[in-house]
């Protein structure tokens, strides 16, 4: 544009030196408009950039990672000049991974006419993607002037941690600890009489102690109460989502990866507690909120909302312990399981929550890049002793590793 207001401007030094040396009035004319047109089209310029609405939209408000994410750019010009050259600013950053990256989309429009401009959008890593149009930046015909204009257009999409299945169930039955529970299971009946499970038809073989003497009158027939099943076990799904120094910091490849694989891990695994109808909780360390959360976790939209919740974390690096923080919030709470997903494992934790845990099973699922940082041999042993799983989850091979989670 600079090269354009250059070029304008040795063209009015010329009509000027000819207006003077030949002093016609045509040529007067002609230097006059010369000019006063650079105002007039400045002028429009200001009219038209009033004159642009801009809208956003999608097809979807969640999408999985590497999946193509369509968003739809809705342009108008309702003015009745055309616009030769606008120029759209486009920024689209993941919130929780803080990778970023930003367009230059240019366009043309004619007078009253609007115009739709499709992206196609790819995050490699799970977050909450915020795409929105910073700015546009109108030209005038000649390019000479230029209007930038501010755009309050945003649009936030969920781009959801991967579930990689696990075989089987990973959770054995605790033959040490158990809870008494108020919540019972919705799958199976059981034995408990403080809760009716539901109501059928007379089975041969049925105690009649069950029957449902009500309901046997109204139906004509014997109706049998079928009891409920309380849930015995306690399970608490525990995410350190602190990354060790030798990553790079979050932010890096290495970071990220990270990350990353602890979200996956973590959701697989809720994921494999729901389908084997274990209810549980999964806890986590918020920066935002500087605490330990934790949320229950009885169906598939209770793991779809803390996925969602999750990604609204704020991540700290050198945070402080979620495994000693859990403790200290939730001391009162007995579990008969926990499993800590964790990418830097402190041997002095493991030996004080072994201390003041006894009776729970807990579950180590280590999650880095195995090549350059194994699990430590002799601490495996140590843990071996301590009676306590250990998975050892390859970032480079993410699937395989949880996949494996079901065959140990």
């Amino acid at each position: 544009m600079v090269k354009n207001k250059l070029g304008y401007l040795l063209f009015l030094i010329i009509a000027g030196f000819f207006a003077i040396l030949y002093n016609e009035y045509f040529i007067g004319v002609v230097f006059l408009a010369a000019v006063i047109i650079p105002f007039i089209l400045l002028g429009i310029v200001f009219y038209t950039s009033f004159k642009i609405i801009i809208m956003l939209d999608t097809t979807t408000m969640t999408v999985g990672k590497s999946e193509h994410l369509n968003l739809t750019v809705y342009l108008k010009n309702t003015s009745v000049f055309p616009i030769s050259r606008m120029n759209l600013f486009i920024q689209y950053c993941n919130e929780f991974s803080g990778e970023m990256k930003k367009e230059n989309v240019q366009v043309a429009l004619d007078q009253n006419s609007s115009q739709d401009v499709s992206c196609q959008i790819i995050s490699r890593y799970c977050g909450n993607l915020l795409f929105e149009v910073k700015r546009v930046k109108l030209y005038d015909y000649f390019h000479i002037w230029s209007v930038n204009k501010k755009i309050r257009q945003a649009v936030h999409i969920a781009v959801m941690p991967e579930i990689c299945e696990i075989p089987g169930d990973m959770i054995t039955e605790n033959l040490i600890l158990q809870t008494d529970s108020d919540v019972y299971s919705e799958y199976k009946p059981g034995d408990d009489p403080s809760e009716v499970f539901g109501i059928r038809e007379y089975r041969e073989g049925d105690k009649p102690n069950r029957i449902h003497w009500k309901l046997t009158y109204k139906q004509e027939q014997l109706m049998i109460k079928e009891l409920s099943d309380p849930i015995k076990d306690s399970i608490v799904v525990l995410l350190d989502l602190n990354w060790p120094a030798a990553s790079g910091g979050s932010r890096s490849e290495k970071g990220l990866r990270l990350v990353d694989g602890l979200m996956d891990c973590a959701i697989s695994v809720s994921y494999n507690l729901l389908i084997n109808e274990h209810i549980h909780k999964l806890a986590w360390y918020d920066g935002r909120e500087d605490t330990v959360r934790q949320l229950p976790i009885q169906k598939q939209a209770d793991s779809l909302m803390a996925a969602e919740t999750l990604l609204r974390t704020r991540l700290v690096k050198d945070g402080p312990s979620v495994l000693a923080g859990h403790m200290g919030s939730f001391e009162k709470q007995i579990f008969t399981h926990m499993i800590y997903i964790t990418s830097d494992l402190k041997e002095e934790e493991i030996y004080e929550w072994a201390d003041s845990r006894k009776g729970t099973l807990l579950y180590l699922l280590y999650v880095n890049d195995m090549d350059k940082h194994p699990f430590n041999e002799t601490f495996k042993s140590l843990l071996q002793n301590l009676q306590i799983t250990l998975y050892e989850i390859d970032i480079n091979n993410l699937k395989e590793s949880i996949a494996a989670i079901g065959n140990l």
